[in-house]
């Protein structure tokens, strides 16, 4: 990845009014390799016998799976700011965007259809950004769209006002009109029902939320619209299920999804001891389960701090305590590297202890953390995916040691 972020003064020294010619460039390549050395995996079930699947489908090839998908992208941006000491700054802008999504090869269907070895896109936006500060007033409104054919949006407004130095109210609405990611609208695998080209629409996020900072309380609330959201979902049939293959594909919500997501933080202090705990509130209205969240989600630290042989040691530690309702979280599938939509099995409803310790002598600092340390006296029916098991009890530890005063 290469990247740069310039600006040029126009006007020779730094006044109350500036003119700037700014630039950015973004260059970035990914790969992204899927091996899998047999088609063919044995499970083991609970009374000890086995059995042969063919997890995600049939195969084009007998074994030695090894599928790459290659990502290049190119940015530009050139813009010209003023910036006045009263007024605040404004910036205008355009970009050009390229990206290519590719593969080596194309594959012909059955029945004639073809899914393509490439997925190229190249648009170009314009847009205006005004940034103001002055007194207790902080602001920045961005806006952008597109002036090639795709129909590209975005508009974002942050407000935020310092009544006090420990009282601070912060507003923003965003409005996106954004391109599906290029795996919904091409895939390549050599699992032969993981192989699709799509052209999906746009998806359209409306988002407005509001956050209060204060020495009491820590309060956050966000609505957001989503419509046309995309998702993955296992599309095999009962047949396929009763052999346990999974066959997952993208889909097109095509009702609109409402979510609420309300947070509160606060932290107790009483001498060396603290509580410090965090509540999150989630609520979604849909006509079909397409977005799966847990309706409360808790996290607590109970933790003490001091001092020891007269301040040379600082040592802190304590527990920590997680929760989350039970709801139907979304599966994992390793073809994709992407979570699917089901609703078949519910996690959550457990809850989950760490323990730490954090201790700083002058230059060094030491920590020693045993997470999920109550799976050492409980039953292990955790998960944190339908199919993948919560991680047992881990200790880990470390130590920074730095070389001068």
């Amino acid at each position: 990845r290469l990247f740069f972020d310039h600006a040029f003064r126009v006007n020779p020294t730094d006044g109350s009014n500036n003119l700037y010619i700014t630039h950015q460039f973004n260059y970035e390549y990914k790969d992204y390799e899927y091996k899998q050395p047999t088609v063919i995996s044995t499970i083991t079930a609970n009374d000890g016998s086995t059995k042969r699947i063919q997890r995600f489908g049939e195969s084009y090839v007998a074994g030695s799976i090894n599928d790459q998908t290659k990502y290049e992208r190119l940015y530009n941006k050139v813009g010209a700011a003023y910036e006045n000491s009263l007024l605040g700054k404004f910036i205008f802008f355009i970009d050009d965007y390229r990206s290519n999504y590719k593969y080596n090869r194309i594959i012909v269907n059955a029945d004639g259809s073809a899914v393509p070895d490439n997925l190229f896109l190249q648009f170009n936006n314009f847009g205006a950004q005004y940034e103001y500060q002055k007194n207790k007033w902080n602001g920045r409104f961005l806006y952008s769209r597109s002036i090639t054919n795709e129909s590209l949006s975005d508009l974002d407004a942050k407000l935020r006002y310092d009544m006090s130095e420990k009282i601070k109210f912060d507003f923003r609405y965003r409005n996106i009109n954004k391109l599906p990611n290029n795996n919904y609208n091409l895939y390549q695998s050599s699992w032969i029902s993981y192989n699709w080209s799509n052209n999906f629409k746009n998806e359209k996020i409306n988002s407005l939320s509001a956050e209060i900072t204060t020495p009491w309380l820590t309060g956050q609330v966000q609505y957001t619209v989503l419509k046309d959201h995309l998702y993955f979902t296992d599309m095999a049939t009962d047949a396929e299920k009763a052999v346990s293959a999974q066959i997952v594909k993208p889909m097109q919500y095509g009702n609109v999804i409402n979510y609420l997501e309300i947070k509160a933080s606060r932290e107790f202090k009483f001498g060396p001891f603290a509580l410090d705990n965090t509540l999150l509130y989630q609520k979604v209205d849909q006509s079909d389960l397409i977005l799966n969240v847990p309706d409360f989600v808790t996290r607590n630290t109970f933790y003490y701090s001091n001092h020891f042989f007269k301040k040379a040691l600082f040592m802190q530690t304590g527990l920590v305590f997680n929760y989350m309702t039970k709801y139907y979280g979304d599966d994992y599938n390793p073809v994709i590297a992407e979570f699917f939509v089901q609703q078949d099995k519910k996690i959550g409803g457990f809850a989950t202890f760490d323990f730490f310790v954090n201790a700083r002598i002058r230059q060094t600092r030491f920590y020693l953390k045993a997470e999920h340390f109550n799976a050492l006296f409980s039953q292990s029916n955790y998960y944190a995916a339908p199919h993948n098991p919560y991680r047992d009890f881990v200790l880990r530890f470390g130590l920074v040691w730095n070389f001068f005063q």
